[in-house]
């Protein structure tokens, strides 16, 4: 993981100094949400947040460009969200986390896109690339809130489990698409919207099966054992001892989005931008009449 961060890190500072063509620096501001074992629908309306980040992109020419950027923004879900006679309500488990991610991806103009030249100020694009990310999934209870991987609420790490508790730096691929704008020689919008498929099932803290709550609650606490089987808050007649039984579902990875607005500056050749606005046109002169 350090290697790929450094790898991006040096990305970052070649596509911003290599301004032969150009290279743009914005800002992204927008919402996140996840889709995993706590959203009975794949995206929950009343899970979304807020998200908002940086980025540079190097436009190759008209059609192919190369970013990177560093998104910030918080997932949540919760099975309360579920409806009354379907999916996991009675599971009764919720979370959030913030997540970091630092990724590069490349873009493709379906239009030739020249900036600060009338008739290609906008296109729709698509993208892909790669990127790493950091999360910490947290729970509430009792009006506090708990980091959940260090409580092996799935039995990680016990005495007697062949399971490690997960890692906190992933991987996911983004994708998607938007639209983009060029306003005059200097500043872009844009709208986006792309989707990240982790290599993780753990962005909620919820995968596998429950594990033995006694020896849970005397390796690291009370509470750990609440928060791992909270079926009992909503239901005073759940099962007294749930091991091994599902908790969540291990065959499906957790995927999150990012969507908003983007607003860069063109930098390197703007000066040059300027100038191909005001391309000149050629007349020709009229000829000149004698008597």
């Amino acid at each position: 993981m350090k290697q790929f961060i450094t790898l991006v890190i040096f990305s970052v500072f070649i596509s911003i100094n290599l301004s032969s063509q150009y290279t743009e620096v914005g800002i992204f501001a927008g919402v996140g949400n996840y889709h995993g074992d706590l959203t009975p629908k794949n995206l929950e309306v009343s899970s979304y947040a807020p998200a908002f980040g940086a980025f540079g992109r190097y436009n190759f020419n008209g059609h192919l460009a190369a970013k990177v950027h560093f998104y910030k923004g918080i997932l949540q879900g919760s099975d309360f969200n579920a409806q009354i006679t379907k999916g996991e309500r009675a599971r009764n488990l919720s979370f959030r986390t913030d997540i970091y991610e630092l990724g590069a991806q490349f873009e493709y103009n379906f239009l030739d896109f020249k900036v600060a030249i009338k008739d290609h100020i906008t296109t729709p694009y698509i993208f892909a690339g790669v990127a790493g990310f950091y999360y910490n999934p947290q729970a509430e209870i009792n009006g506090q809130w708990f980091d959940l991987q260090p409580l092996s609420t799935e039995g990680q790490g016990l005495e007697g489990s062949t399971a490690q508790p997960y890692q906190q730096f992933s991987i996911a691929i983004p994708w998607g698409l938007g639209v983009k704008f060029n306003i005059n020689h200097l500043t872009n919008v844009g709208l986006e919207f792309g989707m990240r498929k982790t290599f993780t099932d753990y962005l909620d803290d919820v995968s596998t099966t429950y594990p033995d709550l006694n020896l849970l609650a005397s390796e690291v606490g009370d509470f750990a054992a609440a928060l791992s089987y909270r079926a009992p808050e909503y239901n005073p007649d759940a099962l007294a001892d749930p091991q091994g039984t599902n908790r969540g579902d291990a065959t499906n990875k957790d995927w999150y989005f990012f969507g908003g607005v983007t607003i860069s500056v063109n930098i390197g050749k703007a000066n040059g931008f300027k100038q191909n606005q005001k391309k000149p046109v050629s007349r020709k002169k009229a000829p000149k009449m004698t008597f």
